[in-house]
């Protein structure tokens, strides 16, 4: 995993060298590989392993640093209430919670899809993720930061009100973000509209559904899989994605 030293000074009030620090990191067990500067910061590759999901994020490897340093943990996020509509705009089906123990969305209207600001592109591209627009990277960067996958759909593409996290029938197919089509079966979980699968469970979205340019309204997901199903889905479809990665080792949620 790769993450920046300004990034972690975001959550921790680091005073030593970014090099002296990687130094520490890997005498604390958080094995860096390399080190690299670029872009006025300087970029960490961190070997992580299987058994610590809790480190595949910046806060959570700012919680670690904290713990063994006696340091606290800064919060820098800045809180806004929004405005609660009792009555929801989506009917959220879940077939079954042992695949899906949660799933919560939030409708987002009148947007504009365009670039990111400039901060969450040069992160992004740090670590080594492609800038798409504002919605996606934002999903990224919350992913990336927290630890937490974030899906958007495009609002008015899905077509329905209705979102149900089921098993995919036998049959069915999807064409992927990515430009793949695929063949499912009922060992993979799917999001899906009262039609067809729009996403991959905690994989990979839909190109149907996919946030544009022309993107008005958009469905900010957030949820839990369970990580067997999830790594199923990811070896008979043969996708891997960030957000599969976390899923599959249990989101540190």
């Amino acid at each position: 995993m790769k993450v920046t030293y300004n990034w972690l000074k975001d959550f921790l009030d680091i005073k030593i060298p970014p090099r002296e620090l990687a130094d520490k990191l890997t005498m604390m067990g958080l094995e860096v590989g390399s080190i690299e500067e670029a872009a006025g910061d300087f970029i960490f590759e961190i070997e992580i392993t299987s058994n610590r999901p809790d480190w595949l994020s910046v806060v959570g490897l700012s919680r670690e640093i904290a713990a063994v340093t006696g340091k606290s943990i800064k919060d820098p996020y800045q809180r806004t209430k929004l405005k609660e509509n009792k009555k929801s705009p989506l009917q959220i089906t879940i077939e079954n919670k042992k695949d899906c123990p949660f799933y919560t969305g939030r409708v987002i209207k009148n947007i504009k899809v365009g670039p990111a600001s400039g901060n969450i592109i040069k992160r992004l591209e740090l670590i080594g993720c492609r800038s798409v627009n504002n919605v996606v990277d934002i999903t990224n960067y919350v992913l990336f930061e927290s630890g937490q996958p974030l899906h958007a759909f495009d609002l008015d593409k899905l077509g329905s009100d209705k979102i149900m996290v089921r098993r995919a029938k036998k049959g069915e197919k999807i064409l992927a973000i990515d430009g793949q089509e695929k063949m499912l079966n009922e060992d993979v979980l799917v999001i899906a509209n009262h039609q067809k699968p729009v996403a991959i469970a905690g994989i990979m979205g839909g190109k149907d559904t996919e946030v544009d340019i022309n993107t008005k309204n958009v469905l900010l997901e957030s949820a839990v899989f369970d990580p067997v199903v999830v790594r199923r889905s990811r070896q008979i479809l043969g996708l891997q994605s960030d957000s599969s990665y976390r899923f599959e080792r249990c989101v540190d949620a």
